[in-house]
């Protein structure tokens, strides 16, 4: 007889519910989520098999019997859609790297083992050591979005300056956020030069707990995870769990070696061998041409590093990154270019920052070239063809930003090929390093007639809120209309245009404070000149804000650039351009600020002249 209590009729109102949710989770998952694979389940085996699986074999035994129940009853043993690409599809790959694949491969599976990256306490950005699952160091990853200037830089110092003074934020002659594409870009510099000074340096995606993500980020994660934990229908369609991969460089990491200051100072105390001397030269002339043909502004003594094996200890340690040609193979030295993020500038620097490379003042920098040096340079740069190529290898890799500018990118290869003509010249005729620092900068442009992607000039622009989904590429747009003067600049994004805003409110309080501190002063010397500290103390309030106008502000793009609080011109301008969809924009119309720069330099010149010839008086 059976039971009446398990018939559907005498159910709780519970397991009513329950069911009817259940109905209604599996309808909404088959009308919007396409279907999964077959899964095929054994009563001997209750691991799930896929008919679609990366590896493996699909068959089963005679003596399994074998079934496929309904989604609803067995959703506990349906695999995740996103395991199975993780494990079977390598997100980042190299097929013609497999060092570098595997050292990749060995950062991930450590990273799904818990042992996850750890952040780099030294740097003004956010860079983290990739360990292997054993804990030993293998790699240095830097994320886009924890760069200097990213805006998840986790690194206080930048946050503070970023706030209190964006007006001297940042580097004009380099464009923001691509210190990733950089380091990777100064990688494929060197393995087309074969200088084997940089270390093997990728574009690649990771995902870890210690990496700085925004609390957006951390709560569709959790409420992925929940909805994957209470309804596994509709979370099993997720691309992936977890936090969101971050795309960055990562680096190979060099062990044994030491920052510059470290030998260098050694080398002086207990000079080297002629020998190592040989090798040190050479190896030094590859970082120097490294540099230069990149450009890079941040080459300091702190961010090269060397490694220096004695004719004692050869016997007993191995250096196989060294490629050595000298008879005298008892010597072994070696230097590593790291931190090359602030590289390939789309002009020469032309500010009171000359960006100098250090390594200039150092006694090897007024030694020739040596004739190796020349031979394995000059037949690859003095090809045309070979320049070229280098260039679009570049194009290639820069076109993966998401942010990629075909016009910034000419400008930064300009610069590169001017860079390398200089080289050339300094090659054939001997120069020293010296020597070629001080040659006078230069830039191959291309005719507009060969430019692969001309761009019109518009004279209205607008960033609008579906940027915000990439911020660095609404920045890079910004940036790029702010560079182009265009006439009108409208921002819908809440907040590029605060930023905007707040920067161009600085920019005119510090002239209007110029002009009438400035101003007070010639009137209070010439009515009350009898009260120095008074007019003394406006004198030089005046005169610190034309400082900082002039060093800071004057060179911001967006002080060529006001607020438009017209309402007719608004009006007229959404009329004519049907803007009429935008919600809350910032308008940014373009003045030229030459007029009201010389007004304020008058002003602080006539006040300095009274101040001076009242100075003589009081004397």
């Amino acid at each position: 007889m059976m039971d009446k209590s398990n018939t559907p009729d005498n159910a709780s109102d519970d397991d009513k519910a329950e069911n009817e949710e259940e109905r209604i989770v599996d309808d909404v998952a088959k009308q919007y989520f396409p279907p999964l694979p077959d899964v095929t389940y054994s009563y001997s085996n209750p691991t799930p098999k896929l008919s679609s699986s990366c590896g493996g074999s699909d068959t089963a035994s005679d003596e399994t019997i074998q079934s496929t129940p309904s989604l609803s009853s067995r959703r506990e043993k349906v695999p995740l859609l996103a395991r199975m690409s993780d494990s079977c599809i390598s997100h980042c790959s190299f097929p013609g790297d497999t060092v570098y694949n595997d050292m990749l491969q060995q950062a991930e599976e450590a990273i799904e083992a818990g042992v996850y990256p750890k952040r780099i306490a030294q740097g003004s950005s956010g860079s983290y050591f990739v360990r292997n699952v054993k804990g030993e160091i293998i790699g240095v990853f830097k994320p886009k979005n924890e760069e200097p200037y990213g805006h998840l830089n986790p690194k206080w110092l930048k946050w503070m300056q970023r706030v209190c003074c964006p007006c001297c934020f940042g580097r004009s002659c380099l464009p923001l956020n691509q210190g990733y594409l950089s380091e990777a870009a100064a990688s494929l510099v060197d393995e087309k030069l074969q200088l084997h000074v940089v270390p093997k340096t990728k574009v690649v995606r990771l995902a870890a707990p210690t990496f700085n993500y925004s609390r957006i980020d951390h709560a569709k994660a959790q409420t992925k995870q929940h909805i994957m934990e209470k309804y596994p229908n509709i979370g099993r369609h997720f691309h992936r769990l977890g936090l969101p991969r971050k795309i960055g460089s990562l680096q190979t990491f060099v062990s044994g070696y030491k920052d510059a200051n470290y030998w260098l100072a050694h080398f002086e105390q207990e000079p080297l061998s002629e020998a190592a001397k040989v090798q040190f030269q050479r190896q030094f002339e590859r970082l120097v041409i490294l540099d230069y043909i990149i450009r890079n502004t941040d080459r300091g003594s702190d961010n090269w590093l060397i490694k220096y094996v004695h004719e004692d200890q050869v016997n007993g340690e191995q250096m196989v990154d060294v490629e050595c040609d000298d008879k005298d193979s008892s010597v072994r030295i070696k230097i590593a270019a790291i931190d090359n993020g602030l590289a390939f500038p789309l002009k020469h620097p032309d500010e009171w920052r000359a960006y100098p490379f250090h390594w200039a003042w150092l006694k090897q920098a007024r030694e020739p070239f040596s004739d190796e040096t020349r031979r394995l340079i000059l037949p690859r740069i003095e090809d045309l063809d070979f320049v070229m190529e280098l260039c679009d290898d570049l194009k290639k890799l820069f076109e993966t930003d998401q942010g990629f500018d075909p016009q910034i990118f000419e400008k930064q290869m300009s610069v590169l090929r001017g860079q390398i003509l200089n080289l050339c010249q300094a090659l054939k005729e001997s120069k020293s390093p010296l020597q070629l620092v001080q040659m006078p900068p230069m830039i191959i442009e291309k005719t507009k007639e060969h430019m692969s992607h001309p761009q019109e000039h518009n004279d209205i622009v607008v960033i609008d809120e579906a940027y915000l989904r990439e911020n660095d590429y609404a920045v890079a747009q910004l940036e790029k209309a702010l560079m182009e003067k265009c006439s009108y600049i409208i921002i819908e994004s809440t907040v590029l245009a605060n930023q905007a805003k707040g920067s161009i409110s600085i920019g005119n309080f510090l002239h209007r404070t110029a002009v009438l501190f400035g101003s007070a002063t010639v009137i209070i010397i010439c009515y009350f000149p009898n009260l120095p500290i008074v007019w003394g103390t406006i004198y030089g309030t005046s005169l610190v804000s034309c400082a900082l106008y002039w060093c800071g502000w004057s060179r911001d793009p967006c002080s060529h650039y006001q607020v438009e609080t017209n309402r007719q011109k608004l009006e007229e301008m959404w009329r004519r351009n049907s803007l009429s969809l935008l919600i809350n924009p910032v308008v940014l119309r373009y003045q030229n600020d030459r007029p009201r720069r010389t007004f304020q330099m008058l002003i602080v010149v006539a006040s300095t002249a009274f101040v001076v010839l009242k100075c003589f008086k009081l004397l």
